[in-house]
């Protein structure tokens, strides 16, 4: 994991407005979701789901891809207050930048950057590399949450991080951002400017996704007494995966068998799959709606799948109710990764599950298939 980069802050702010909450961007709506015929970002993970103020959460996202394409790309992450009228989105141009590095920038150039950010670098987080912790701090949270009553603490406010993936290594952006440190110490405007093409030109030619960071105050909160298996108001929690059993029957009925990491496979092979959700995976909370009412509500987490070579039965799979094709509640529904002829598969791909719940909570595993040598 790569830590926050010392950037001059104010230089490098959220610039991209990025829309893609769901299975992430550059998909064309007639490819299933489950092919991945093009690199795109499949989900973004928050640990912990849900934080309080002056809390941190690590973000890393599920970046999917073609086999071999991974090490060409590395990741931009910004964040961004979302409260109303308070935010701590901005716009980026050269001229931001050379203001922002000390340098006057010739024409009529104005900057974005409002004076309240400005001033306090904890608005401005950014960063590069595999992994990124947003802190929930900064005159713009803090005066946003000043705003909210009590109640609405409950449900408190919203972050927004992003991620773009470019093609140039997490190495080469951390070059890029000495480099900038040096031409901001130095107040070369011409260098600056040089950065800020260069930057801008990545972001518009990567690969974007973002998710939502909710921070909130659930202590205070008196819940109505009602008949649920939990009695106090929690935070979200991530789903998580414990792996995928490979079945011998094609109805999933039998025992199965885990996947280990790598596993060898046959052209034209059917895999019958089900993910393994750990213990504490389906959960109740408590919720109080706008009329203030206490509902007792329950998390069952969905599963996506992606494939780099093949094709799914299904994009997605369920938790089934209880009587679903004799199921039982809580039984992981199977699906099948139908694997392609000898002349179309490649020597390496790639499987990947998430797991998601209707509060935001991710996790996922990941399979690599090696085709079978005789």
């Amino acid at each position: 994991m790569r830590q926050q980069q010392p950037v001059p802050w104010g230089l490098v702010i959220l610039l991209v407005g990025v829309t893609c909450l769901g299975w992430g961007c550059n998909v064309l709506k007639l490819t299933p979701t489950s092919q991945v015929i093009r690199p795109r970002v499949a989900g973004i993970q928050a640990e912990p789901a849900e934080i309080s103020l002056g809390e941190s959460t690590e973000l890393r996202a599920l970046f999917v891809h073609p086999p071999g394409e991974e090490d060409a790309f590395g990741a931009i992450w910004f964040s961004c207050v979302q409260a109303g009228s308070a935010t701590g989105c901005l716009g980026l141009d050269t001229g931001a930048f050379l203001s922002a590095g000390g340098v006057e920038p010739e024409g009529d150039s104005e900057s974005p950057m409002d004076d309240e950010l400005m001033t306090d670098p904890r608005n401005n987080q950014f960063g590069v590399g595999d992994a990124f912790s947003y802190t929930a701090h900064g005159s713009v949270i803090e005066d946003a949450w000043d705003a909210l009553g009590e109640a609405d603490r409950v449900e408190g406010l919203v972050v927004m991080v992003s991620v773009t993936y470019v093609r140039r290594s997490n190495e080469e952006l951390e070059a890029m951002l000495l480099d900038l440190n040096l031409a901001t110490s130095g107040g070369d405007s011409e260098a600056i400017e040089a950065f800020a093409d260069d930057f801008l030109e990545l972001l518009d030619d990567g690969v974007s996704a973002a998710r939502r960071i909710v921070v909130s105050d659930k202590t205070d909160a008196q819940p109505d007494p009602i008949d649920c298996p939990t009695t106090a108001l929690t935070p979200n929690n991530n789903p998580y995966l414990d792996g995928v059993l490979l079945h011998e029957a094609e109805d999933g009925w039998d025992q199965g068998h885990l996947v280990g990491t790598v596993t060898f496979v046959e052209p034209e092979e059917t895999l019958v799959l089900r993910p393994i959700l750990r213990h504490g995976g389906i959960e109740d909370y408590l919720y109080i709606t706008t009329d203030g009412e206490t509902e007792c509500r329950r998390e069952t987490p969905w599963f996506a799948w992606l494939t780099n070579a093949g094709a799914m039965e299904a994009d997605y799979s369920f938790v089934a109710d209880e009587g679903d094709y004799e199921e039982v509640e809580g039984r992981l529904k199977v699906n099948q990764l139908h694997l392609p002829p000898a002349e179309e598969m490649p020597d390496r791909s790639d499987l990947w599950i998430v797991a998601r719940d209707r509060r935001g909570g991710l996790d996922w595993t990941r399979v690599q298939l090696a085709r079978t040598v005789h």
